[in-house]
């Protein structure tokens, strides 16, 4: 998983198992088995959360979702998006924010 997390974090475009391959000295088809394990993404985060925040009782996730006005045709990741402002779906970006945060 360290392999993976690091590759993601530094490749450019899509996030394909060749475009993967490209960025890091494991070849694609090692990508392509490993997606065909089973693995527990839930447990995965909950004990990172736990071993990041020890000894907290109550933690909260939030998602921040915001809307980037965008026009082309070359923009990647250009779709229709709920943009809270107006209402209505339109068409640009989407950012999104993930935290953790604790109670005292």
């Amino acid at each position: 998983m360290l392999s993976l997390f690091a590759v993601l974090v530094v490749f450019q475009g899509k996030a394909t198992f060749t475009n993967m391959g490209r960025y890091c000295s494991m070849n694609e088809n090692r990508f392509r088995r490993w997606s065909r394990r089973k693995f527990d993404y839930s447990e995965f985060n909950t004990k990172l959360i736990a071993l990041t925040f020890p000894n907290q009782e109550q933690q909260i996730a939030a998602i921040d979702a915001s809307f980037i006005s965008k026009s082309g045709k070359k923009t990647e990741g250009l779709g229709w998006y709920y943009n809270d402002s107006t209402g209505e779906a339109q068409r640009g970006l989407e950012i999104s924010t993930i935290c953790i945060t604790y109670l005292k």
